[in-house]
């Protein structure tokens, strides 16, 4: 891995540039799609490297961002609280009260009494060294099929089951090549309801193209920084969390506009949790 503090810099200055553009724009509609492109990153990445290097979602440092604009606001300025609610994209001034008062333990109008501004500094966290084994790898195309599940990732199982049960009703098993499962929406990117995921193998010679309830695309090859994890599945999350707050602002590497993959080595069915096996594979330019 190229380790580069200059690189780690780079990935700071853009989420610096987010923020300045989160607290100047705070009446808006800050959607992924917007921070992304302020960002220059794919959206499919741009919220776990956002997460993972701040530990805060990109809705959480909004709110962080609105209710400290208000604050300042508060001192600076003789402005009524209702119209710097309205300013920082609170329609009511009750539950901008409420928001104020749980952010900074007092009223607005008590916080203004007060005269004290505080700052609107970025925590960026720094993740261990070398935590798990990356590999980069240049993988080939290939077609898939799978099972869209859309929902909370955390009920993707009956996915797994519908899958599962369609190639065996087909006698599909020894036709297959490796089992994924790609998440199209980043974790707290939206609501939970509107995820999109596929729980999918890779088709071998033979693998009929026209199953019922089975969709059918194509995962593209081109390079991919590998993370090989070994251990429960319920581990993976600090996985990603380090692949994207730590190996990736310091590789000198740029993502790719595509999902990663979490490719599953081994059978849970006959493994142990510590001897899962996964891999994931995170596009590269």
């Amino acid at each position: 891995m190229v380790t580069d503090v200059r690189s780690f810099v780079a990935y700071e200055e853009r989420l610096h540039r987010v923020l300045s553009y989160i607290y100047e724009n705070l009446d808006e509609d800050l959607n992924l799609d917007k921070l992304a492109d302020i960002a220059c990153m794919s959206r499919y990445h741009w919220h776990r490297v956002f997460r993972a290097m701040t530990e805060e979602t990109l809705s959480d440092i909004t709110r962080r961002m609105r209710l400290t604009k208000a604050a300042n606001a508060l001192v600076q300025e003789d402005t009524p609280v209702q119209i710097i609610a309205e300013q920082v994209g609170y329609k009511s001034q009750a539950s901008f009260s409420r928001a104020f008062r749980l952010a900074h333990g007092v009223s607005p109008n008590e916080f203004r009494q007060q005269g004290v501004m505080i700052n609107t500094l970025l925590n960026v966290k720094e993740k261990g060294e070398d935590m798990y084994p990356v590999v980069m790898k240049e993988l080939d195309s290939f077609r898939a099929a799978g099972v869209l599940h859309t929902g909370p990732y955390r009920l993707i199982g009956k996915a797994f089951k519908s899958l599962g049960g369609t190639l065996m009703a087909n006698s599909l098993t020894e036709d297959v090549g490796e089992l994924f499962v790609i998440y199209h929406d980043p974790p707290e990117s939206k609501p939970e309801a509107e995820f999109r995921s596929h729980v999918a193998v890779s088709m071998l010679d033979g693998f009929p193209d026209d199953l019922s309830g089975l969709e059918y695309f194509q995962v593209s090859g081109g390079k991919y920084a590998v993370l090989e994890h070994q251990g429960p599945y319920q581990t993976l999350k600090a996985a990603y969390d380090w692949l994207y707050g730590h190996w990736l602002p310091k590789s000198g590497l740029e993502p790719r506009d595509a999902p990663p993959l979490e490719v599953y080595i081994n059978d849970p069915r006959v493994t142990q949790p510590a001897d899962l096996r996964t891999d994931i594979r995170l596009p590269l330019l």
